[in-house]
This record gives structure tokens, C-alpha cells and sequence, in this order.
């Protein structure tokens, strides 16, 4: 019988939306030395497979579903983590709750936090240039996502992508890891 492999470790990168968190997330994977999957909630959210949607492609019943969705969402992290995949995971912590849940799912886990920070006006123009946003989600985001999570590192989406992928893997490399509960 082969014993289990050890337990991954966790990148999370918190920010506003259309902050270029899954850009971010993208370079990271391909660029860390480990190997690390990308796990994202766009997966369930902009995909057509999983929720639950209208004839003209809406979500349906969002309200409803929204808090088991992030609650399944946050749960899955530490099984894909026991199992051995290291994640890098692009997430909006939206309220103290939210990351009061997310931390305790995650509690003695390899964890590594950045927030990616984003002026209002850009995240604007980019929402704006997305069209799969709502308009409004950017401005609300930013007001909250920053004021309640300690970070391991922050950056910012004006700085070049290539320059926040070295700090973030030179961050990660240099991290204090955990020690998982026994």
C-alpha cells in the first residue's frame, strides 16, 4: 500500500474584481518551480456547466445558492490540498465572514495570502473593457476586499505582471510555512 503524498500548499491572491487576480493566478502556475493548479470560483461562475442558469444564460436562483456555492467553493481546498496538488487560488474575500470561513477551512494549512491592490479608476476602465462584469462590482469591491485580511505580501496591479510573479514566487520561497495540526 503507498502512503499518502505530503500536503500541498495554498496561494491565495485577494482582490477586487477585475483587479487581474486570474491573470496573475495564470502566470504563477506556469512560472512557480513546483507544479500548481489553478482553482478559481470564475470555474463555477462563468462557466455554463455547473450553476444552475435562465434560457438567456443568467444565473438562476444566485441568492439562494450563493452561500453554499462559496461554502462547497472553500471546502474543496483542503481536500485538493490532502490529496497533494499544490493551488494557486484566485479568490474576492468579500466580507470579515467570508474570510473568517476561508481561514478556518484552511486552519494549519500551507497558506500563503497577497492581496493584489488596484486603483478604483482602473478597475473601472477594465470592468468596463470586460463587459462580463456588472458594473459597480469593481467600486464595491475595492471599498471592503483590503480592510479585514492580513497578507503575507501585497502588490499592485500597476506594476508589471512579470515583476509580481517573481515577488510573488520570491515571497512564497522565502515563506514561514505552518505546521499542520496533529
Amino acid at each position: 500500500m503507498s502512503s499518502l503524498p505530503a500536503r500541498g500548499a495554498l496561494i491565495v491572491i485577494n482582490g477586487a474584481s477585475s483587479a487581474g487576480k486570474s491573470t496573475l493566478a495564470h502566470a504563477l502556475r506556469d512560472a512557480l518551480p513546483a507544479p500548481f493548479l489553478h482553482f478559481s470560483l470564475d470555474f463555477f461562475m462563468f462557466g455554463d456547466q455547473v450553476l444552475p442558469r435562465t434560457a438567456n444564460g443568467r444565473l438562476r436562483d444566485w441568492k439562494l445558492i450563493r452561500p453554499q456555492v462559496f461554502s462547497g467553493f472553500n471546502r474543496c481546498l483542503p481536500a485538493l490540498l490532502a490529496a497533494g496538488n499544490n493551488l494557486v487560488v484566485d479568490y474576492i474575500i468579500e466580507t470579515p465572514q467570508m474570510w473568517q470561513e476561508l481561514s478556518t477551512v484552511l486552519t494549519g494549512l500551507d497558506v500563503y495570502l497577497v492581496g493584489l491592490h488596484c486603483p478604483v479608476e482602473e478597475l473601472e476602465r477594465r470592468e468596463r473593457a470586460r463587459g462580463d462584469r456588472g458594473v459597480g462590482d469593481a467600486r464595491r469591491d475595492v471599498l471592503t476586499v483590503h480592510t479585514f485580511t492580513p497578507y503575507d505580501l501585497e502588490l499592485s496591479c500597476t506594476d508589471a505582471l512579470a515583476d509580481n510573479v517573481q515577488r510573488v514566487i520570491r515571497g512564497w520561497e522565502l515563506r514561514s510555512v505552518r505546521p499542520a495540526p496533529s
